[in-house]
C-alpha cells in the first residue's frame, strides 16, 4: 500500500479516549484499519474535559503512538463527542424559490437547511451537527432529494445537536496543544448508528443504545430517519463502584471481576462457585460466591435500563422502536440484551458492532470498544452525506465549528 496520510477517528469517551487509524488502499479500493488504541484519561469526566493538561497528555500519547506504529502522520483527525451538555431536537425550515424556472438546486436545499438552523440558542451553546430528515416540495412530503425537481416552496425537517461552547472549546484546546488539528467533529452516536444499524432496522423502527462508562447514548430511528437522540449522564462505571463497595475491594479489582465474572441475568450464571476477591490493600483475598456478584450487578443494570426506558417514554416515539441494538463496552456483559427486551419492551435486541463489509480490519478492532472510533473513520471518509453531519475544522483564531461541512468539498480526504 502506498503511504497515504492517515485518517483517524478519535472517540472522546468517559474517562478514556479510543482511536482508530485507517488509510485508503488504492489496490482494493477499501478503507483499511492500520492501528487502534484505547487509553485511560484522568482529564475526562462524562465525555467532557475536567483537566486540559491531563487530556492533552492522553492525546499526545494515543495519537503519537498511532503515528509511530504506522510510521506516518495523521492527515485528517475526526473527533466524536458525547456528554450531558449535548442536546438534540428537530426543527423545520422553508425556502421560497422565486426564479422563473422553479428548478430546485443544491443551493436552494442548503438555504432551506440554513433557515432551519436559524433559531435562538441557549447561552454558551452552538450547533454541532445538523442532519437532514426529509424535504417537502409544495407540500408534497417524503422527498429525500428534491434536486432537479420543480417547485415554489421548499421545506426541510432537520435534527440538530447543540453543545456547550465552553466544553467544545476546551476539548479543541486540549487536542490542539500537542499540535493536532480537528478536521471534523461529530455527535458520536450519529456515525456509530450508521455503521452499526442496518437500513432495514432503521426503516422498521430501531433503538440504538451506546453503553459507556459514564454516559449512555440513546437514538431512535423511524422510517429510516433519526428522530430522537439524547445522552444520559450515567453508565456502567456505576456497576464497578457497586462491586467495589459491595466486595470491599479496589475499583481496579472490581472492574476486573466485572469483566471476567460479571453477568446481569440469572440464566447466564453458568455454575455456582467461588471467586477470589483481593482486599482493599491487596495484601489478602477472600472468596465470594458468583451469585453474590450477580446480586450486586442485576439491580444496577435494571436501574440503568429503566433510565433508558424513561428517556424513550419522554421522546415522543415510545411506540415506534421495534428492534434494539446495544453497543459500546457495556454491551459485552452477558444478559444486557435480555434486560433491554424485558424493560424496554422491544421485540428483538442484538449486540451491535461495525458492519464488516464497510472496511478491512483485523478482528480485534471489531470489538465494541472500538466501534465509535471506527465509525468516525468510516463515516468521514466514505459517506456521501458527510457534509450534513460534520462540524467545520478548528484552527487557531477561527470558530471552532464553522459552516457545517463546507470545508470538505473539493478536499482529498486521504491526503494522497
Amino acid at each position: 500500500m502506498a503511504k497515504t496520510n492517515l485518517i483517524a477517528g478519535l472517540d472522546i469517551g468517559s474517562g478514556k479516549m479510543t482511536c482508530i487509524a485507517a488509510a485508503h488502499d488504492a489496490e482494493t479500493n477499501t478503507l483499511k484499519v492500520l492501528a487502534g488504541k484505547s487509553v485511560p484519561c484522568k482529564g475526562l469526566r462524562g465525555g467532557m474535559v475536567s483537566d486540559i493538561r491531563e487530556t492533552s497528555a492522553a492525546v499526545t500519547h494515543i495519537l503519537g503512538s498511532i503515528e509511530r506504529e504506522c510510521n506516518r502522520e495523521i492527515g485528517n483527525l475526526f473527533v466524536g463527542v458525547r456528554g450531558s451538555h449535548l442536546e438534540s431536537f428537530s426543527n423545520h425550515g422553508t425556502y421560497n424559490i422565486s426564479r422563473m424556472d422553479k428548478e430546485i438546486t443544491q443551493a436552494d436545499m442548503d438555504s432551506a437547511v440554513e433557515n432551519a438552523k436559524s433559531m435562538p440558542l441557549k447561552n454558551d451553546s452552538e450547533i454541532v451537527n445538523v442532519i437532514t430528515q426529509g424535504y417537502s416540495v409544495d407540500k408534497q412530503r417524503g422527498i429525500n432529494n428534491p434536486e432537479g425537481m420543480e417547485g415554489s416552496r421548499l421545506e426541510v425537517d432537520v435534527h440538530i445537536t447543540t453543545g456547550s461552547s465552553t466544553h467544545l472549546n476546551n476539548l479543541a484546546k486540549a487536542i490542539q496543544r500537542p499540535g493536532f488539528k480537528i478536521d471534523g467533529t461529530f455527535y458520536s452516536l450519529v456515525p456509530l448508528a450508521d455503521c452499526v444499524l442496518t437500513p432495514e432496522e432503521k426503516e422498521i423502527g430501531a433503538l440504538i443504545l451506546d453503553l459507556g462508562g459514564e454516559t449512555m447514548s440513546v437514538g431512535i430511528y423511524v422510517n429510516g430517519i433519526l428522530k430522537f437522540s439524547r445522552d444520559i449522564p450515567y453508565g456502567c462505571d456505576l456497576i464497578t463502584s457497586d462491586l467495589s463497595r459491595g466486595l470491599h475491594t479496589s475499583r481496579q479489582h472490581a472492574k476486573e471481576i466485572k469483566e471476567k465474572y460479571g453477568v446481569s441475568f440469572p440464566t447466564f450464571l453458568d455454575e455456582e462457585g467461588e471467586i477470589p476477591v483481593p482486599s482493599l490493600d491487596g495484601r489478602s483475598t477472600h472468596n465470594i460466591k458468583k451469585s453474590y456478584v450477580l446480586d450486586i450487578i442485576q439491580p444496577r443494570v435494571e436501574e440503568l435500563m429503566n433510565l433508558v426506558a424513561d428517556c424513550v417514554k419522554t421522546s415522543g416515539y415510545k411506540n415506534f422502536p421495534v428492534v434494539g441494538v446495544v453497543t459500546g463496552g457495556g454491551s459485552l456483559m452477558p444478559g444486557i440484551t435480555e434486560h433491554c427486551v424485558n424493560i424496554l419492551g422491544l421485540k428483538e435486541v442484538r449486540r451491535g458492532t461495525v458492519q464488516r463489509d464497510l472496511l478491512t480490519s483485523d478482528d480485534v478492532y471489531f470489538d465494541p470498544l472500538y466501534s465509535t472510533a471506527m465509525s468516525l473513520a468510516i463515516y468521514a471518509s466514505d459517506n456521501p452525506g458527510y457534509e450534513e453531519y460534520a462540524g467545520g475544522s478548528y484552527e487557531k483564531g477561527s470558530s471552532l465549528f464553522g459552516k457545517v461541512g463546507k470545508w470538505l468539498k473539493g478536499v482529498d480526504i486521504f491526503g494522497g
